[in-house]
């Protein structure tokens, strides 16, 4: 469905008002029968391609939902490891930089030895539900990397 949405809709258009209300109806059909994957892959697929317009629009809808008492449950959207509009993509959801929260986690080798850890970073933005995510990865052969995902919960 996302599929033949995407070839025959231009949300690199902001103007183009019949896509990004299609876009509203798929994002309510998938926020309905509960496909959190389809959601994660829409919201993926929308940052990877700088369809700001149509971002703004999907985080309204799925923060509209959180507010009602049955709506969205948590869940996750990992955006990956890198966003090429970095800049659009913070001032769409309006992040505020003070850290929020700030945690660490371990990966051990084979052995047990600590091989990298994560420093985590959460982060508010204008959506009362919808946290910014940063996992900053620091590892001893120097792979150094940051994870972007998206929380959604109603904490």
């Amino acid at each position: 469905m996302l599929e033949t949405f995407f070839k025959n809709n231009n949300l690199q258009n902001p103007e183009d008002i019949d896509s990004l209300l299609e876009l509203a109806t798929i994002v309510r059909q998938l926020i309905s029968s509960e496909q959190y994957s389809e959601i994660n892959s829409l919201v993926k697929y929308i940052i990877m391609h700088d369809y700001y317009e149509a971002f703004s629009w999907t985080m309204e809808i799925l923060q509209e939902d959180f507010e009602k008492e049955d709506g969205l449950k948590d869940f996750e959207c990992f955006v990956g490891n890198s966003i090429s509009n970095y800049d659009e993509f913070i001032q769409r959801l309006q992040v505020d930089f003070h850290v929020l929260d700030n945690d660490y986690e371990t990966v051990h080798d084979e052995t047990g030895e600590v091989q990298s850890f994560f420093n985590i970073f959460k982060y508010k933005t204008r959506f009362e539900n919808i946290y910014l995510v940063s996992s900053e990865n620091f590892d001893t052969k120097d792979n150094d990397y940051i994870q972007y995902k998206l929380l959604f919960t109603r904490r």
